[in-house]
């Protein structure tokens, strides 16, 4: 057994699977308006003795669980059991990219889940309402490069039969999308372009398609949420440890780095910086190793790639919003993202053509 929420965590469960003696915690919500279909919180340990706060023995801890609130969690249930399966199979391989963790587990039938792992709140905080400077951004589409090329191909992925296939998560996205298109341009279709409108209206209809094609080879693992708000950064700004793992999946990793562009950067640094980055990417993954994937097959997945944040922008504006503040202020700001990708790469267009 598990703690399903904080009221749950107790002293004898943190000593169990941490082996600290901790005297007494309190507690504090981190979660609020950052877009996680998830409860965050920061735990402030106390220990039985002062001096054992130590490299050894943190003072804070993160503790996440499945949302309270029904729907949310019925509805992310399969990204759940997907994130507590990463933590647990790869943490221990890619620590430094992924946080170190002390347990990740989850209740596969009612998606009630909890991770408990390392405080990242030292490092530097990523932030999708500011949007990533250049030298971050190319930190992080370094980062994640590398870390594609590691999982590059079918025969390296053959060993994670744990890991989601991306057709069982469109086959529930898709159907989320298709409900909450309406309600996305209800909500939001009068600061809507007409192209913007068309393109929401099309795409649940060519969802499958686009999907089918980037899960074609060359695939990897995709964090799928590859946003600032799921970042830390060292000092030096060169390392950085991504969280948020629920939609990772094997598809192509370009949609991670469109991910990135969306929603972590303004509209005037991605027109100044998308070409350089692009090049950045295929760049690492050619250091790396990675041979079978040229340029312009980059270029061009990249704006099949654009489609995915798309959707993720549909449902999280509309079945995961939690109402603050922070989040309203960053759907708007990601729509007025989002329209000006619309507009230099003619989307609309795009669509109409697959």
């Amino acid at each position: 057994m598990f703690p399903r929420s904080i009221s749950d965590v107790s002293n004898q469960w943190l000593k169990k699977v941490t082996g600290y003696e901790v005297k007494h915690f309190t507690f504090d919500n981190v979660s609020e308006g950052r877009g996680f279909a998830g409860e965050v919180f920061k735990l402030n340990l106390i220990y039985a003795h002062s001096d054992l706060i130590s490299n050894k023995n943190p003072s804070t801890l993160i503790v996440k669980f499945a949302s309270q609130n029904p729907t949310t969690k019925k509805m992310v249930r399969p990204y759940a059991i997907n994130e507590t399966k990463i933590y647990s199979n790869l943490s221990k391989f890619y620590e430094g990219l992924l946080p170190s963790i002390y347990y990740s587990g989850c209740d596969e039938k009612t998606g009630d889940c909890c991770i408990l792992m390392e405080d990242l709140s030292t490092k530097i905080y990523g932030d999708s309402l500011r949007g990533l400077s250049l030298a971050q951004s190319i930190s992080a589409t370094t980062s994640i490069a590398r870390f594609h090329s590691s999982f590059w191909g079918t025969s390296k992925l053959s060993q994670f039969s744990w890991l989601k296939h991306s057709k069982l998560l469109l086959r529930f996205m898709s159907k989320i999308v298709k409900q909450h298109s309406p309600i996305f341009l209800d909500s939001y279709g009068n600061s809507l372009s007409r192209e913007f409108q068309e393109l929401v209206a099309i795409y649940p209809h060519k969802m499958t398609t686009i999907w089918n094609r980037l899960m074609d080879s060359p695939v990897t693992i995709c964090h799928g949420d590859f946003r600032p708000d799921n970042f830390f950064f060292d000092d030096d700004g060169n390392n950085i440890t991504v969280i948020d793992w629920q939609l990772c999946s094997e598809m192509k990793g370009i949609v991670d780095i469109a991910y990135l562009f969306t929603w972590g950067l303004d509209e005037k640094n991605r027109k100044s910086w998308e070409s350089q980055l692009l090049t950045h990417y295929h760049d690492t993954l050619i250091s790396k190793g990675i041979k079978d994937y040229s340029e312009s097959n980059i270029r061009k997945d990249y704006i099949l790639g654009l489609f995915v944040p798309l959707q993720i922008l549909i449902v999280a504006s509309t079945a995961l919003n939690n109402g603050s503040q922070r989040g309203e202020q960053l759907i708007s700001l990601v729509i007025k993202r989002m329209q000006s990708i619309i507009d230099d790469h003619n989307l609309l267009s795009q669509l109409s053509r697959i």
